[in-house]
């Protein structure tokens, strides 16, 4: 039975510079982008079934109203994030400096 030597060991962690590197590519900035496309998706998904729907193209009701339900819900969801930013925002500017 051979036991490793702690040197090889050593070099198969990744360096801290790839770890910072891999923590960068998922900010909060990224994750905000990403959700208010995904919210735009839905509101133009839900116009367009609308459009569907009242121009005959689409008979399907439900599916209609579950398409805008999504997309009014991801608004709202994402008018909350809006909210308390602004809310944490505002007590940063009352901080004293």
């Amino acid at each position: 039975m051979s036991v490793e030597p702690i040197s090889s060991l050593m070099l198969s962690t990744p360096s801290m510079t790839e770890t910072r590197n891999h923590k960068t590519e998922n900010t909060f900035s990224t994750w905000l982008g990403s959700q208010i496309m995904e919210t735009n998706n839905q509101l133009n998904a839900a116009d367009q079934a609308l459009n569907d729907l009242a121009s005959g193209k689409s008979t399907n009701l439900h599916q209609t109203m579950i398409t805008m339900e999504q997309a009014k819900l991801s608004f709202q969801y994402l008018e909350q994030i809006r909210n308390r930013l602004m809310s944490a925002y505002q007590e940063l500017l009352r901080e004293p400096i």
